[in-house]
């Protein structure tokens, strides 16, 4: 099994879904390649590395089963900033070819991604985030969640996933959503049990997004950037975890 990166998973969703991503820096992952399914979630899970995720999983019912039906991977991530790397995320392009660095670039870059691309392809497609990220897509895809991030992060997580069930009541091809929860306990100094905490609380909302999915869902998990602040950092861990699974 290759190693992976952030860059495959737009290619990978965009050859589920059966739409065109044109030119980008990574390939389609082999293991889910035959995967045929009606809709894709992505949720983007800020901090989410992948020695933390797997050593967290015994308390992560949802993501184990999810993994379990599918795939976790030890990815690579392109940014230590969680701007460049969701734009990687969304692209499949590396930072040095989408140039988005932070949330006015991206609304400045010509640079098309995955729910914009599905979109004018006929899929209809959503993404909740944080506000100023979600109004990045104003006008250009069919359901868009803004979530304050002055928030805190329980409330601003379980915004996130209200948003995202609501937006799979549209019947989406894509929805893309993304939690801070794990952020936050690292910038806030959290110890362990803040960390397994904010872990489980995120698993409980993926849990009850994968609930409300359908049939023919792949579902995708994936970190931005692996811990980088606080009493959690770890200099070794730099790679992200990628669930990868499929509600049949």
């Amino acid at each position: 099994m290759r190693m992976v990166s952030q860059t495959d998973i737009a290619p990978s969703i965009a050859r589920s879904l059966g739409f065109h991503l044109p030119d980008p820096d990574g390939r389609p992952i082999e293991e889910i390649g035959r995967w045929r399914c009606k809709r894709a979630i992505l949720i983007i899970v800020d901090s989410l590395g992948y020695e933390l995720c797997r050593s967290f999983l015994p308390h992560l019912r949802h993501m184990r089963e999810i993994a379990g039906s599918g795939f976790l991977f030890r990815a690579l991530h392109v940014s230590d900033h969680t701007s460049p790397a969701i734009a990687s995320i969304l692209s499949g392009l590396t930072p040095e070819h989408h140039g988005i660095y932070d949330t006015e670039s991206a609304k400045r870059s010509p640079i098309l991604s995955i729910p914009e691309i599905a979109s004018s392809s006929g899929l209809r497609s959503a993404v909740i985030m944080e506000k100023g990220g979600a109004e990045v897509y104003d006008g250009l895809i069919e359901y868009i969640g803004a979530v304050p991030r002055t928030l805190p992060p329980d409330e601003f997580d379980h915004h996130i996933c209200r948003l995202t069930v609501e937006a799979l009541s549209t019947d989406p091809a894509l929805v893309v959503s993304y939690f801070i929860g794990l952020d936050k306990a690292a910038h806030n100094g959290l110890h362990l049990d803040g960390f397994i905490k904010a872990a489980v609380s995120i698993d409980s909302h993926i849990g009850e997004v994968f609930r409300r999915a359908g049939s023919a869902t792949m579902i995708v998990i994936v970190g931005d950037h692996p811990v980088h602040a606080g009493k959690m950092k770890n200099d070794d861990d730099q790679s992200v975890a990628l669930i990868i699974g499929r509600k049949i």
